[in-house]
């Protein structure tokens, strides 16, 4: 269906909870038995979807280097990232508190995974919790992120915040 749609627009497809180049080369052969089907079936399709992967568990991060050279982008996760780095469920009442966006950890595997889609030259975009608080977007910006997603709802807050930023500056004090 993606593969379908992808004839009629910009579509990208973007694969969650990736750990290992094993799990991209299985989503690929998915995708080629997808695209025998169609051709046999002479439907109208666009076999040429950017694919990405979401950096969301410490595996990924670490294998950014490896995991890079079979995709066309990444998008951190950063809820999972988080939780899964920190060992912290942020639903348990009782360890939700050791949850911290801005641990040392949490923007130093955000900075190996920025540095790796800049060294392959492929896009990084960040999604979660953490793109969409203002507390945390000079820190980004200073990292170097430029592509956030976020709920609608924090959109003009972060436009404002961004826009007032200098990237430069921030940069410097990372």
């Amino acid at each position: 269906a993606i593969l379908r749609a992808a004839a009629f627009g910009n579509i990208k497809l973007l694969i969650p909870m990736i750990s290992c180049v094993r799990e991209i080369i299985e989503v690929k052969k998915i995708i080629s038995t997808a695209v025998d089907q169609l051709t046999v079936e002479k439907k109208i399709f666009n076999a040429d979807v950017p694919l990405g992967i979401m950096i969301e568990v410490p595996s990924a991060v670490l294998m950014a280097n490896e995991l890079a050279r079979h995709v066309d982008f990444f998008s951190i996760g950063t809820n999972d990232l988080i939780q899964y780095s920190l060992a912290i469920d942020r639903r348990n009442r009782k360890v939700a508190h050791l949850y911290q966006a801005l641990d040392p950890a949490v923007l130093k595997m955000i900075k190996m995974t920025f540095d790796v889609a800049n060294e392959h030259g492929i896009d990084l975009a960040m999604c979660g919790e953490m793109a969409g608080d203002p507390i945390n977007i000079p820190v980004l910006v200073g990292l170097g992120l430029r592509d956030l997603s976020m709920n609608p709802g924090a959109i003009p807050v972060i436009k404002q915040m961004v826009r007032k930023i200098d990237s430069a500056e921030a940069a410097q004090h990372m």
